[in-house]
């Protein structure tokens, strides 16, 4: 599941189309995202990936993330934040080895907090730019003026930082 508009209830599988909207707030959700009805998500260009925050941010969630990430680098074109629900999870991420995984691929850790997900910090995501966001909310404005904020669990946000865009994945072996 992943969204395409501006409420969380905005949710297709990767697979999908966006469907034509129903009602003039879909429509405006839309066009507020620059996306269409008939639009494959798999494929939209990705320019920053947050993963984590206080939904999507426990250290299995990590795990996860980081055994996709192993090995590889994220895309250049995309700015790839960790940021851990807890102290406690910071701290199994440094005991796990997880931190070399994530810093090997380019992604930044931050501490414990709101950081990207609601933008009241210097975590913003500039107007117009796509954030595939593993918060739990995804309205106007939410992650900065303008960011177009799509969600997605923390496996799906890690393969979009490695390829610079939304795919889905065949198969997880």
């Amino acid at each position: 599941m992943i969204t395409y508009g501006t409420n969380p209830g905005m949710g297709i599988s990767v697979h999908e189309a966006i469907p034509v909207p129903q009602n003039e707030s879909e429509e405006k959700a839309l066009q507020y995202m620059g996306l269409k009805a008939g639009q494959k998500v798999s494929g939209i260009k990705v320019h920053y990936v947050f993963i984590g925050s206080c939904t999507n941010a426990r250290i299995e969630d990590f795990r996860s993330a980081a055994q996709y990430i192993k090995g590889k680098n994220k895309s250049e074109s995309v700015k790839a934040l960790i940021v851990p629900g807890s102290q406690q999870v910071v701290k199994q991420i440094y005991e796990e080895g997880l931190d070399k995984i994530f810093n090997d691929a380019g992604f930044q850790i931050r501490q414990p907090g709101c950081s990207a997900c609601l933008a009241m910090n210097d975590d913003k995501i500039p107007e117009g730019k796509y954030c595939v966001s593993t918060s739990n909310r995804n309205f106007e404005g939410r992650q900065g003026q303008g960011a177009r904020t799509i969600l997605a669990s923390p496996l799906t946000a890690a393969k979009a930082a490695i390829e610079g865009r939304i795919s889905a994945f065949e198969s997880l072996n």
